[in-house]
This record gives structure tokens, C-alpha cells and sequence, in this order.
């Protein structure tokens, strides 16, 4: 009888034998078939789960500034052009707006206030924001001086719209209407820089005196008059007669003749500057204004000028031709070449004693066919914009240096009917003046301007009426108002009865400064109150 094995331990296992399990061509297609489909699922799972336009900026809420105004959003990489539209305040600029690499972008022109930008995929809105474009600088007022025994003088002024005000980098305290002061030593510093931001990061810079600055009441001197010894004198003594206090003096004028020995490198090039020992001996002039007391302020005109226009061609106003355009007394407002000239006069007449920097026949040309004008270095901008930034240029430039600036305009530039073509856009220019000198002269005015039949009969209308359209412009700016007024004639004889019209025009509005223009510096003293 056979034995019966004997079983200890744990139940005994069969032992299995290891199969090869091996895929036709076939299957592997077939599990590579399910991969991919698996694959594409998810990642169309995922596509769909991701919005389709993200990263929307401006974002909801923003301030923001410049011009143009930047839109930018990121679209699903599945998204169809054709499917998109962006709409800006509900008008359809999908024409305007690019698209690269899957990233949409578009850059427009808005004014100030809220706007509101949609991106559309397939007619449904899949991303907005309403936003706000600030591109208006704060404004700041300075409203009075109080000067100490120890030499501190104490500004206080307020400010408009900001969210910070800066005298040297460095923050002032302002209460919640706005209000501030800040202490300044006259006796080591003529004057501040109040710097106001606001949180879009636009500025607004401000020169203030250290002592109240004096109301100007002044009158125009040529080249030729402040040359002459004797001339010269008796305009000195002219002011010390009567109530005037200041003069302005050409540094260079409209011939494009600089009024004394220049070292600026193109005056000297282009002859504009006469020879030592000719011209006007600017350091005389200089000594006789400041031991008199009287106010110099320096004229620089800008952009008619035929001796650089005719020495150097490159940077005149051209014709279709290519020639130089009219009579060829206009330079290319767009050139930095000329922009840096000027700012070389500027700073030169600044360290030679002068206190204030104006600026005449800042503009495009005018007086011809400006349809035929060629400008070798246009660059995009409009002709006003090219104005603002090259007053904002020589505001940088002199700034250093502390001196005031102004700039004269046309007087109808203000005025509904004073788009004129030439570039001056007086509110943007007030945002880099200390002063607007609009020439309100009657002679100047068209009949039926302001309704007025014969505006060069009617000085005092024709003057009030312009200056309210002025002070209406500059309202909320820093830049104060300086008229130019007429003395001299042409279809009507001028005397003391029309100039004393002009002034009451501008003493009934609040404004107790003057300048007095005549070509030929003869001016009315009967118009004039004695010296004080």
C-alpha cells in the first residue's frame, strides 16, 4: 500500500507557469488609438475649463494715464479671430486691435473719465472692466506769504487733485481740503519747486517765490533800443517815472538777430549773434535793470527766424518742392536741433540776469498756404501736442536755474472761433507756464468779433471780452494772466484814452499786470500813473 505524503504547514500551491503575453501590430495601434483619444479628451477638458480671454488690462478699477491708452488681454488658444470683437464705451474697434501669439492688444485715444472696454468671443462678452484715464495734472495754488524777522518765509497754498505734494523729494503735509504751508529761507533760496502728484502719476510743478512776487506792469525794448546808451537811459527813466516796473528785453527777435555776443553754438554758426564789442552789452543792461528795481524779462522768439532758416536749410519749413517754404523766415517746429538752441538762449539770458524766460512766435507758421507746408522732422504728433512738449522741454531745462517762464499767444486762441492751425493750445501750454501773455491787441480783431462791430474803436470791449475767454481757459491751472495791450497805431490813432481803456479792461477782471507793446518803444506816458 502506497504512502500517503504527509502535509504540514501551510496548504501547498500549485505552481503556475509564466506566459509571454504578446501584441500583435494591431493591438498596440488600437492602445495607441485609445492614448491619444484619452489624451485629447483631457486636454479638450481643460481648454474648455480656462476662460477664453484673461489677463484683461486695464483691470477693474484702474487709473490710468497717457495717451494713447494701452488694452491688452490674453486669449484661449483655441479662440478664432474671427470670433472676437473688443468694444470700447460700446463702439466696435476690433479693426484697430492686433493679434499675435495668441495675445490681443490695442492702443486708443480716450479722454478723461470712465470708460468701459469688452472683449467678445462668439457674441458673448467673456472679459470687461470699466477703468479711468487721468491725464490731468493736479493743480496748485499758492495763496499767500507771510515773511518772518528771521528770514523764513511761510507759503500756504492747496492743492487740487492730489495725492501728494513734494518740495525737494520730499513730502509736505496736506489737510483734507488741501491745504498746506512750507517754510523756505529767502535769504538762501529765491525760490521753491512745489511738486503736486496725483495717483494716476501725473505732475504738476510749480515755481514759487520766496517773497511775494512783484505784479509786473512792463514795456517792450528792441535790440536797437537797449543797445543805444542813450535810448536805453530814457527807457530806464521812463519806468522810474511812472508806475511800470518791468521791461522786456529782446534776447533775440523776430529777424532771428541775437541781441548780444552769444557763445550758444548756433548763433555763432549761423552768424545770428554779432561780433564782440557790437550788439547790445548785456552786462550794462542787466546792472541798470537790477539797481533799478526793474523786472527783466527776456524774449526769445521761437520758430520764425530767417537767418538759421536761410544758413541752415536743413532745419527750415519746406515747400512740396523741397524748397523753403513762403518767404523762408519759419524753422521746423519739430526739430530737436532748434528746440536745443533755444534752451541754450534760454539758459544763457537766465545767467546773465534775467528773471523771467518768454517765449514769442511759439507756433506753426502762419500769414500764407500752411497746406503746403512741409515739416523735415514731423514725427506723428499734432501741431499742438509738438507746442506742448517743446514748453514742457524748456520748463525741464530751466528749471534748474529758477526762473520764471512765459509765452505770448494769439488773442483769439482762447476763443471759440480761435482754432487758428498754429499749435497753441492754450490749456495745454498753461500746464508749464508761469505766465500767459495773450496779445489782445483791437487792430488784430476782425470786425464783428465778439459781436463787436469795429473791435480797434472799442479797445475796452474788444480786451474784456478775450480776457474772460482766457480766464476761462486757465481756470484750475497755476499760469496767471499777462496781456499784451496795443500802444501804437494803425487804422485808428492810439492814445492815452484807448491804452487807459485797455487797462481798465483788465483791472475790472483782476488783472493788475500789463505789458505794453510798441515796435518802435515809444510809449504813452500819459497813459501811465506816477511812480508810487
Amino acid at each position: 500500500m502506497a504512502r500517503r505524503a504527509k502535509i504540514t504547514g501551510a496548504r501547498a500551491q500549485p505552481r503556475l507557469r509564466r506566459r509571454k503575453i504578446k501584441l500583435t501590430p494591431r493591438a498596440i495601434w488600437v492602445m495607441l488609438g485609445v492614448g491619444a483619444a484619452l489624451f485629447l479628451v483631457i486636454l479638450l477638458a481643460v481648454l474648455m475649463s480656462s476662460p477664453a480671454v484673461s489677463g484683461l488690462v486695464p483691470k477693474e478699477g484702474a487709473i490710468v494715464s497717457g495717451v494713447p491708452v494701452h488694452i491688452e488681454a490674453s486669449l484661449r488658444s483655441n479662440v478664432k479671430s474671427s470670433e472676437v470683437r473688443v468694444l470700447i464705451d460700446g463702439q466696435d474697434l476690433t479693426e484697430q486691435a492686433q493679434l499675435e501669439s495668441s495675445v490681443l492688444s490695442l492702443d486708443v485715444d480716450l479722454a478723461d473719465g470712465e470708460h468701459q472696454v469688452e472683449v467678445e468671443v462668439g457674441g458673448k462678452v467673456e472679459a470687461g472692466s470699466r477703468f479711468m484715464v487721468d491725464n490731468t495734472p493736479p493743480v496748485i495754488h499758492v495763496d499767500g506769504w507771510e515773511l518772518r524777522d528771521d528770514g523764513i518765509t511761510v507759503i500756504r497754498g492747496r492743492v487740487e487733485g492730489a495725492s501728494a505734494l513734494l518740495v525737494a523729494e520730499k513730502k509736505v503735509p496736506v489737510d483734507r481740503e488741501g491745504r498746506f504751508q512750507v517754510e523756505v529761507n529767502r535769504f538762501e533760496s529765491a525760490t521753491i519747486t512745489l511738486v503736486a502728484v496725483d495717483e494716476a502719476g501725473n505732475r504738476r510743478e510749480v515755481l514759487a517765490e520766496a517773497a511775494p512776487p512783484p505784479q509786473i506792469k512792463g514795456v517792450h525794448v528792441s535790440i536797437p533800443v537797449a543797445a543805444d546808451r542813450v535810448l536805453f537811459k530814457k527807457m530806464v527813466d521812463l519806468v522810474l517815472r511812472t508806475e511800470l516796473n518791468g521791461m522786456q528785453i529782446d534776447v533775440k527777435d523776430e529777424s532771428g538777430v541775437v541781441g548780444y555776443t552769444s557763445t550758444v553754438p548756433l548763433a555763432v554758426e549761423t552768424g545770428s549773434s554779432p561780433p564782440p564789442g557790437s550788439g547790445m552789452d548785456i552786462g550794462r543792461v542787466m546792472d541798470k535793470c537790477w539797481y533799478n528795481d526793474i523786472y527783466p524779462i527776456a524774449r526769445i522768439v521761437c520758430f520764425k527766424d530767417p537767418i538759421v532758416s536761410s544758413k541752415r536749410p536743413d532745419l527750415a519749413v519746406k515747400n512740396r518742392s523741397g524748397g523753403r517754404w513762403g518767404n523762408g523766415v519759419w524753422v521746423d517746429p519739430y526739430n530737436h536741433e532748434m528746440w536745443e538752441y533755444l534752451l541754450g538762449l534760454a539758459v544763457e539770458a537766465s545767467r546773465k540776469g534775467f528773471k523771467e524766460i518768454q517765449l514769442d512766435y511759439v507756433r506753426f507758421p502762419s500769414d500764407g498756404n500752411t497746406e503746403t507746408c512741409v515739416y523735415p522732422a514731423e514725427d506723428g504728433r499734432s501741431k499742438e501736442q509738438t507746442i506742448i512738449d517743446f514748453i514742457s522741454y524748456m520748463r525741464d531745462g530751466l528749471k534748474p536755474l529758477g526762473v520764471a517762464l512765459s509765452a505770448d499767444v494769439f488773442g483769439l486762441t482762447a476763443s471759440p472761433q480761435g482754432g487758428m492751425g498754429i499749435g497753441q493750445d492754450v490749456r495745454g501750454m498753461a500746464q508749464y507756464l508761469d505766465y500767459l501773455c495773450p496779445m489782445v491787441y483791437p487792430s488784430h480783431y476782425n470786425p464783428g468779433e465778439y459781436n463787436i462791430g469795429n473791435p480797434e474803436a472799442n479797445p475796452h470791449d474788444t480786451v474784456y471780452r478775450s480776457l474772460v475767454d482766457f480766464q476761462a481757459k486757465l481756470e484750475g491751472t497755476a499760469c496767471k494772466l499777462r496781456p499784451w495791450l496795443q500802444d501804437f497805431s494803425l487804422k485808428l490813432n492810439y492814445g492815452a484814452a484807448e491804452v487807459m481803456a485797455q487797462m481798465r479792461a483788465c483791472y475790472e477782471l483782476g488783472i493788475n499786470e500789463w505789458l505794453l507793446w510798441d515796435p518802435h518803444c515809444t510809449f504813452t506816458e500819459a497813459a501811465l500813473q506816477p511812480a508810487p
